[in-house]
């Protein structure tokens, strides 16, 4: 903020500009801008109020040693955040009517604001095996449901009066999570590593493409239509059926009121090890101690449903210098992200004026797969000692 602060450095918003040479490309001046009626500055300001944002959290676990090599435990979570970050459009003039959109400002001010609030509730299922060297599996299950007013600093309300029209299902509000992991040890020094982890789709909104408060964001979200065939204004989706422009005052849907496709995908690693040198001593790790109930790889907190961090991809790669117990172990592993080649798309597109409404034009990335590649194999020589 203290960039854009006017002063520091200028930002302006320009619709049709005409002071282009379309022969000779001139860039053009501060004072070109200023002296544009269609080229109000756009500032941001921190709130003189602004405050840290804070969680409070309640829990409780039951764990349940199940075998001398099995534990499952159950957790349950509420949160609950205030003072969470947004960002206001301050110099919004309000619609008046019988106008269908506001007068542009002479400024566009937006201010860094704190008045967000979640909540959430998360019930965690999580169990693992250990059988020292040989076989070592763990996994977990999340069910999560979340509502907030602001998804993160950045979030620009549909409405700069009034917040709580924004209030809703949340962004993270990933309903179920599925995640397994594990390594098996096989004949010759063989190991397996599976990988697998699923959840149920994102949510997302679903806009009209206007911009009500000629602030340049266009997240008006959209109204019910009737879904009579041939009506003009109104188009049919997968989704419901929608009026392709919202009136001020109109009730419009749900925030984050659709929700994209699952996403699935499955990899393996198989690793063979060879040990040479001097043999070391092995301590018994069977039945070693559990994973402790509720902060199972980052799961408790606002964002519980990216609680898939932790350990890589492939398994716990350091189970391999465990297959052999010789000072010095030569490894070689191939590893295949998303053997199945599941397509796992981003979230959908959901502006009405666009063409590609309902689809997605990218892929999820994170563990599903990357920027250049639905399924990848990779090769890997590792010297342990």
């Amino acid at each position: 903020q203290e960039r854009l602060n006017g002063t520091t450095e200028n930002q302006y918003l320009v619709t049709k500009p005409a002071f282009f040479d379309p022969s000779n490309t001139v860039l053009p001046s501060d004072a070109n801008f200023q002296a544009s009626t269609a080229a109000p500055q756009t500032i941001y300001q921190p709130n003189q109020n602004l405050r840290a944002p804070y969680t409070m959290q309640t829990g409780i676990t039951l764990e349940r040693q199940l075998t001398k090599y099995a534990n499952l435990a159950v957790t349950y979570l509420n949160s609950r955040g205030i003072h969470q970050f947004y960002t206001n459009f301050i110099d919004a003039n309000p619609i008046i009517p019988p106008a269908t959109t506001a007068v542009p400002p002479n400024e566009i001010t937006y201010q860094y604001q704190s008045g967000g609030i979640f909540k959430q509730t998360q019930l965690i299922v999580n169990s693992s095996v250990r059988m020292g060297t040989k076989l070592s599996l763990f996994g977990y299950y999340t069910f999560n449901r979340a509502n907030s007013n602001t998804a993160d600093a950045g979030s620009i309300p549909s409405n700069p009066f009034d917040l709580s029209q924004d209030y809703g299902r949340a962004a993270f509000d990933i309903r179920h999570r599925v995640f397994f992991g594990g390594t098996a040890g096989l004949p010759f020094n063989f190991r397996l590593s599976p990988f697998l982890v699923a959840q149920s789709g994102v949510p997302f909104n679903i806009t009209t493409g206007q911009d009500l408060y000629q602030d340049s964001v266009f997240n008006t979200r959209a109204t019910l239509g009737t879904c009579t065939p041939n009506v003009i204004g109104v188009k049919q989706t997968p989704y419901g059926c929608f009026n392709l422009s919202t009136q001020p005052g109109a009730p419009v849907i749900p925030i984050n009121y659709a929700v994209g496709p699952g996403r699935f995908s499955l990899n393996l690693r198989l690793s063979k090890t060879f040990g040479f040198g001097q043999k070391k001593e092995t301590t018994n790790t069977a039945g070693g101690s559990p994973r402790p109930a509720g902060t199972f790889w980052g799961v408790p907190g606002r964002h519980g449903d990216r609680g898939m961090r932790g350990r890589g991809f492939g398994g716990d790669r350091g189970t391999d210098r465990g297959a052999s117990n010789n000072r010095y172990n030569l490894t070689f592993s191939v590893s295949a992200r998303n053997v199945f080649n599941n397509v796992n798309l981003a979230k959908p597109i959901g502006n009405l004026s666009s063409p590609l409404f309902g689809q997605a034009n990218g892929l999820a990335g994170g563990p599903y797969s990357s920027s250049t590649a639905n399924r990848r194999i990779d090769l890997q020589v590792s010297f342990n000692f």
